[in-house]
């Protein structure tokens, strides 16, 4: 009996090791489960992420041949997900460039992820210049070529148009009437105009590539004050007075005016225009000094001036004065410079107070409007002293300078960042900034965004045939028609070439057709009126922004442009 329980409990002890064993066993098969499962949704996760890029992602053999890619990559390349399987990537780039590609691509030719020039060929023979990066993987066991190539079209255009802005601010930089000073963000100067040489002295070899703070035109004690009024610069326009240094040694006082240089929305660096003041600044020392020395340079100065009692009743103006605002010294003597006489309406108050700051102060530099004899408005600089004899103060010294010609070039420079300069449109950096804006305003109202793509068919055969100074017109006579079809609040942009974007705010996918029926009857009238051998018609793609719905403004885009060409397409297979 001992004999049969000592077996029985050696056969429980077997079952009980048995049963842990097979317990081991399932957890381990469940552990392997959800490995495989958290494989799978990696691997799903990946091919999404590939999926959803905007530029062409493929993967390799080590010898050219692609195994997967992405439909943007496709696309891109104007081939469908199932023709780009298969194809080698000899097939992707023109016949020369072909050649110079290894047959097989080791970890040496890779370019380690960092992107490198290449020109590309889509599948109907197109060439376009991409970047590509490319990285070897071991994916299953095997080598795999990772390939990322970027389209870098819009980027070349967009670099063509900043060379042609460069060189407007060239010629407006080189004509300014005041001597003038580009420098970088660094303060390193990229050049100076001819008035800037005849002011200081140095020539342009002198001073391109050196630092506008290392004390070429500063005197020791202005060194530290030129570092932070660089630094101030990129803040915005600025006007201030100092001393400056000529290269023979002479100080002289300046007044300079700067203004940021904006570059795809980014201060790039400084503009600086240096006016002498010399003769100003010794007008009101010898004002200081004497009664008659004061007479003779009020007379003689080269600058508008008034002078007033302590009350703002004018006393004299020089003949200056009688230049810039065309009155006599008998028809003002006696009037209170603040009547109205010089003041647009509104700025009444503020010649008021600007006479109580030079009274209090001693001294005031201020820029507004002033007005003619003939009611004509002009921008001015002014500047108003007190004027003290015996101790006492006596009245006022006021100074006024025409900076018409500065605002012109300011507005200039300002015109060059937002405006195309040949159809007066908005620039493509500024045109997107505004669409920005109106995305921003429409879902916070929650209102729609109706986006047209418009570009002029047959643009390069009139260029071609015609003349890129026709082209030029057949680009403003459009423009011209967008603001005859278009409300004050939509924006006309020009991307580049003779493609636009019409961006209608608070509008809906049923106004396109109104739209379209303005534009269409508009160019009607002046194809009749141009009477030309060729005819101004338009392509025109749409797309839609909904707030519950909303899309990225580069997705936005992209459809409207896809719809236009497929227009495009659709004419000429109707031709």
């Amino acid at each position: 009996m001992k004999g049969k329980a000592k077996t029985k409990e050696q056969l429980m002890d077997k079952l009980v090791k048995l049963r842990q064993q097979i317990t081991e066993l399932q957890k381990s098969e469940i552990k392997h489960q959800q490995v495989e499962e958290t494989l799978r949704e990696n691997e799903e996760k990946y091919r999404i992420l590939v999926e959803m890029a905007t530029d062409c992602i493929h993967i390799e053999t080590v010898e050219g041949c692609i195994l997967e890619c992405n439909t943007a990559g496709a696309k891109m390349f104007g081939y469908t997900k199932e023709e780009m399987i298969g194809l080698f990537i000899t097939d992707l780039v023109p016949e020369e460039f072909a050649k110079k590609i290894p047959k097989v691509v080791t970890e040496k030719e890779a370019t380690q992820g960092i992107f490198v020039p290449r020109i590309s060929k889509k599948k109907d023979g197109t060439i376009f210049p991409t970047e590509i990066a490319t990285k070897i993987v071991n994916i299953g066991g095997k080598p795999r070529l990772i390939v990322y190539v970027r389209d870098i079209t819009r980027c070349k255009k967009a670099e063509k148009k900043l060379r042609k802005a460069r060189k407007m601010l060239a010629s407006l930089f080189n004509s300014s009437p005041e001597a003038t000073l580009y420098h970088d963000k660094e303060g390193r100067i990229i050049n100076i105009n001819y008035r800037f040489t005849e002011l200081f002295g140095y020539s342009p070899e002198e001073m391109i590539g050196r630092k506008i703070d290392k004390g070429m035109i500063y005197p020791a004690d202005k060194i530290k004050e030129g570092k932070i009024l660089t630094q101030k610069a990129f803040n915005g326009f600025s006007e201030y007075e100092t001393i400056r240094r000529k290269k023979d040694g002479t100080l002289i006082p300046v007044i300079i005016s700067t203004a940021p240089v904006i570059i795809n929305e980014k201060a790039q660096g400084t503009i600086a225009l240096y006016k002498d003041i010399t003769e100003r600044k010794r007008a009101e020392e010898a004002l200081k000094k004497s009664q008659q020395e004061f007479a003779s340079l009020f007379e003689s100065s080269p600058e508008a001036l008034v002078y007033l009692d302590e009350n703002s009743d004018i006393i004299n103006v020089n003949p200056r004065f009688t230049k810039l605002f065309g009155y006599t010294l008998e028809e003002v003597k006696g009037r209170n410079i603040n009547d109205g006489m010089i003041h647009p309406s509104d700025k009444l108050e503020e010649g008021v107070e600007l006479d109580k700051v030079a009274l209090s102060k001693g001294f005031f530099n201020y820029e507004s409007i002033r007005r003619k004899k003939d009611g004509s408005l002009f921008p001015v600089s002014m500047s108003g002293s007190n004027i003290i004899i015996n101790g006492q103060r006596k009245g006022i010294i006021g100074n006024y300078i025409d900076i018409t010609e500065r605002k012109k070039l300011e507005e200039k420079l300002k015109s060059l960042a937002h405006y195309d300069a040949l159809t007066r449109c908005y620039s493509r950096g500024y045109g997107l900034n505004l669409f920005e804006q109106q995305v921003k305003t429409a879902n916070r109202k929650k209102t729609p965004i109706l986006l047209l793509y418009l570009d002029i068919d047959n643009f390069k055969h009139i260029n071609d045939t015609f003349g890129h100074e026709e082209g030029d017109r057949v680009l403003k006579e459009a423009v011209k028609i967008f603001k005859l079809t278009l409300r004050e609040v939509d924006i006309i942009c020009r991307l580049g070439g003779d493609e636009f974007l019409l961006i209608f705010p608070d509008s809906f996918l049923n106004d396109a057709p109104l739209i379209r029926k303005r534009l269409s009857k508009n160019l009607e009238k002046l194809n009749q009126k141009l009477a030309k051998p060729y005819k101004i018609d338009f392509s025109i793609g749409l797309s839609y922004y909904n707030p519950s719905n909303p899309l990225s403004i580069e997705e936005l885009i992209r459809i409207a442009d896809e719809n236009m060409y497929k227009e495009k397409k659709k004419k000429k297979e109707g031709k």
